[in-house]
């Protein structure tokens, strides 16, 4: 007669078992962190990429107007027009808040190939693409508007603008001070333009609220929220404006 051995299955005791799920939980809660870690840095590259586009699309616009301010449709050395500013300077001072500035410069006739108007699709017309006629002065206005957008002539350029500065080189016997537009005491003697701006990104990107002092220019910035902020700072020379004979330099 044969006998039939009934072999032993062992399970896992309940330790094992415990232990196995504080593993797996381990192993879960690390996911989790490594998920959020990668979405928050996902969330920081994504408002450092859209800010910086929006602040360098400012800087080249701004730049390239600023560098045309003064020009004047004629055939002498300088090509200049008395200033390269408007009568009004003076109020373009924002105070604690952004400034705005005004430059102005003659639309492009064609009618003398030795100043330099190349090109009229594009020297007679103002920032926002209006025409303006052959010898007639065309202005330019940079301002903040409530919505925090940067605008030329009304018109938005780029979003979330948190300050906008300008500071103007004043030539003179000293030498190029920069002052802003209510220190000018004589416009027609600006020789170059500095700005700054401070973008800020459309969401949060910091876990926590950050309390920071930002210095732009002549202007002290206090934030205090979660938003990525970046600051541009240059100057534009201003080639259409020669160094006044009498500055004693």
């Amino acid at each position: 007669m044969k006998k039939i051995q009934v072999s032993r299955l062992q399970g896992f005791t309940l330790i094992e078992l415990m232990v196995g799920m504080v593993l797996s939980l381990i192993l879960i809660a690390a996911t989790i962190t490594v998920y959020f870690s990668s979405q928050r840095t996902n969330t920081v590259n994504e408002g450092l990429v859209s800010t910086q586009n929006d602040a360098q699309l400012a800087l080249s616009f701004l730049k390239e107007d600023i560098a045309k301010a003064g020009w004047a449709n004629n055939t002498s050395v300088a090509y200049t027009l008395p200033s390269p500013l408007t009568s009004d300077f003076a109020n373009n001072d924002g105070g604690t808040g952004s400034d705005t500035l005004k430059i102005r410069y003659e639309s492009c006739d064609n009618s003398d190939a030795i100043n330099g108007c190349i090109n009229v699709q594009v020297d007679s017309v103002d920032c926002i693409g209006q025409a303006v006629a052959g010898g007639n002065i065309i202005t330019n206005t940079y301002t903040v508007d409530a919505n925090n957008q940067l605008t030329c002539n009304g018109q938005p350029l780029i979003s979330n603008v948190e300050s906008f500065q300008v500071l103007y080189g004043q030539i003179s016997n000293t030498g190029l001070n920069y002052v802003t537009a209510n220190n000018i005491s004589d416009h027609s003697r600006i020789q170059s333009i500095r700005f700054g701006i401070l973008v800020r990104s459309e969401n949060d990107t910091a876990e926590k609220a950050q309390s920071r002092t930002i210095n732009l220019l002549d202007k002290t910035i206090n934030v205090n929220d979660k938003k990525l902020r970046l600051k541009y700072e240059t100057t534009v020379v201003l080639l259409n404006k020669p160094i006044p004979f009498d500055s004693g330099i």
